[in-house]
């Protein structure tokens, strides 16, 4: 057991962390040394960020193509069902029965499958990239960085401090950022497609 730990911690503080911190420091200097170069606040910076997670978000719907996919499982239910329903004409009941029993068990396997695959996909799309950016924004943008560029430990003040809130930190403006774009992003993608199945007609 000693030996699996200490290869699990050479290969961690060897490789893993290693190849964590060179892609941070990639992440620190295309995104956020550029963007202080531009003289960009810090708050803009996270905002500017937060909308960029949610484009790449959606960049990896469409690339993963989850419309046609759904669209797929949507045919196939509907063929199930409309099979199983035809299976009321069969006079036989005991064959009846058991020919229900065998549908229903398809289709709740194929439906169970479409579930682990569908929030397999919405885990990929929507939470690893908030996780992930989050943690590196924290990371970049801890409480050793505001106060040295910013002199406070928050992007912003507040000076009512509203529920006990001093200040407005990384976490709570990404994430209210990166709803609200996730909100703007599917309003507007339903006026786009509306657009186009009115344009098809």
């Amino acid at each position: 057991m000693q030996m699996l730990n200490s290869i699990l911690d050479s290969l961690f503080y060897g490789f893993i962390q290693p190849s964590l911190q060179f892609v941070l420091n990639i992440f620190d200097l295309v995104f956020l040394d550029t963007l202080s170069f531009l003289s960009i606040p810090y708050s803009i910076q996270v905002v500017l960020i937060a909308i960029g997670t949610v484009c790449f978000a959606f960049f990896l719907r469409r690339w993963l193509d989850v419309e046609a996919k759904e669209k797929i499982f949507r045919k196939k239910f509907v063929a199930q069902k409309t099979e199983r329903d035809n299976i009321a004409i069969i006079p036989d009941k005991k064959n009846r029965d058991a020919m229900f029993t065998s549908a229903d068990q398809s289709i709740d396997e194929d439906f169970n499958t479409y579930l682990a695959q569908h929030y397999f996909r919405y885990v990929l799309i929507y939470l690893l990239p908030l996780f992930l950016v989050m943690a590196w924004l924290n990371n970049s943008l801890d409480e050793h960085v505001l106060p040295v560029a910013s002199g406070q430990p928050y992007l912003c003040l507040l000076p009512s401090q509203p529920l006990g809130m001093q200040g407005v930190s990384v976490t709570l403006l990404f994430l209210l950022t990166y709803i609200a774009s996730l909100i703007v992003g599917f309003q507007l993608k339903k006026r786009f497609s509306r657009k186009a199945k009115q344009d098809t007609i």
